[in-house]
């Protein structure tokens, strides 16, 4: 009886190791309450490169010998037209001034697809005659004679496309997709650029013309650049 029992005892230690185990396992295997979520898959993206006359690069100096060294910002644009017809145009080779010639960094399609349509590191056409008033005051570069200072030098420009019911002249459109606030939340927290350096075209334009992005809901973009990844 004892040789039965001394053998018994490690088969019942043995047994309740495995349980025990098993249960830490099944804990560590299931979520946490309050834990971070894990990060969400990155929106789709394809490459549509501008044909190189419609972007240049970003310069250290202005045309009057000083030096550029202004933060890097964001500027929100919208397409009025179809995306498509945006990436047609800047893939037109336009061999007349900076004036003329326009592109933007990316390109949000309603379903949410981003468009890269110039490199980061390059200045796109994005802003004609334009001025960034933040925190160190009013931000503008001149890098060409032929046309007004403005932004490009250190801004990347990204724009949604335009609904069908918004590609005129109105005031106003139905407004964007959900997809397109995520996507542009998703690209926004991609640069790194701070939130207080995100602005609207319509905001830094001095020509009186531009509008967009119309119809754009601030606090839903926020809500989701708060949760962008």
């Amino acid at each position: 009886m004892k040789l039965f029992q001394l053998r018994r005892v490690p088969r019942t230690l043995g047994a309740i190791a495995l349980a025990l185990l098993t249960c830490l396992v099944l804990l560590w295997s299931k979520p946490i309450i309050g834990q971070t979520p894990a990060r969400s898959a990155p929106p789709p993206q394809i490459v549509k490169w501008a044909y190189p006359t419609n972007y240049g690069f970003r310069l250290n100096q202005d045309i009057y010998g000083q030096p550029l060294r202004n933060p890097l910002m964001v500027v929100i644009h919208e397409t009025v037209g179809s995306a498509d017809s945006a990436v047609g145009l800047f893939q037109n080779p336009n061999y007349s001034s900076e004036g003329s010639q326009a592109s933007y960094h990316a390109l949000i399609a309603l379903d949410g697809t981003i468009i890269y349509t110039v490199p980061f590191e390059y200045r796109a056409y994005g802003a004609g005659n334009s001025v960034f008033m933040g925190a160190n005051g009013p931000e503008a570069a001149q890098t060409s004679p032929r046309v007004p200072a403005s932004v490009n030098n250190f801004a990347y420009h990204f724009s949604l496309e335009t609904p069908v019911d918004g590609r005129n002249n109105a005031d106003r459109h139905s407004g964007y997709t959900v997809q397109q606030y995520r996507s542009l939340a998703w690209l926004v927290r991609y640069t790194k650029v701070p939130e207080s350096r995100v602005t609207y075209h319509k905001t830094i334009d001095r020509s009186g013309t531009r509008k967009d992005p119309r119809s754009f809901d601030e606090n839903l973009f926020l809500k989701m650049l708060s949760q962008a990844r």
